[in-house]
C-alpha cells in the first residue's frame, strides 16, 4: 500500500442552504439600497440641469434685453448655448414683439453725426499743451519782427 491513501471524507462538501439564502437576502438588500441612492442622484442631478439650463436661458436672454418670460417658450430640445439661444431668438423674435439686433440698431441723426465729426476735426488739429509751450517759448525768444512774423506764420495763427 502507498503512503497516499484517499478518502472519500475530502470530497464531500455539504453546504448549509440557510448560509446561502441569507447571502442572496443580503445581495438583494445591498442592490435595492444602491437603486435607491442612484434614483435619489439621477433626481438631484436632473434638478441641477434643468437650474442651469433656466440661469443660463436667462442670462442670454437679458444680456440680448429680451423679457426673461420668454424663456417657458424655449423648446427642451434646444441647446442653452449663446449661439443657439440667439439664433432662435432671430428666428422667432418677431412672434413675441421685439426686433433682431440688425433691425433693433439706432439710427443716428445726421446733424449728430456732422457736430461730432466737427468736434472730432477740432481735437485732431488742435495743439496740445506741450506744442503751445513750444510755441510761447519761441515766440518769447524771437528777437525781431521778422522772426516774430515767421514763429506766427508756422504757426497757422
Amino acid at each position: 500500500m502507498s503512503n497516499f491513501e484517499y478518502e472519500d471524507d475530502e470530497d464531500d462538501i455539504t453546504t448549509n442552504s440557510n448560509d446561502g439564502n441569507d447571502l442572496v437576502k443580503q445581495l438583494r438588500k445591498a442592490n435595492k439600497q444602491k437603486e435607491k441612492e442612484l434614483a435619489e442622484l439621477k433626481a438631484q442631478f436632473e434638478g441641477v440641469s434643468k437650474a442651469q439650463r433656466e440661469r443660463s436661458i436667462k442670462d442670454v436672454l437679458e444680456s440680448r434685453g429680451v423679457n426673461s418670460k420668454i424663456a417657458k417658450f424655449i423648446p427642451s430640445d434646444l441647446d442653452p448655448t449663446e449661439e443657439s439661444l440667439s439664433k432662435w431668438l432671430d428666428d422667432n423674435g418677431d412672434v413675441f414683439g421685439f426686433q433682431t439686433t440688425e433691425s433693433n440698431q439706432n439710427t443716428v441723426d445726421p446733424k449728430q453725426a456732422a457736430d461730432y465729426n466737427r468736434m472730432n476735426n477740432a481735437t485732431s488739429q488742435a495743439q496740445t499743451p506741450d506744442s503751445s509751450d513750444d510755441l510761447l517759448r519761441k515766440l518769447m525768444s524771437a528777437n525781431s519782427k521778422e522772426e516774430l512774423d515767421e514763429v506766427i506764420r508756422m504757426s497757422g495763427l
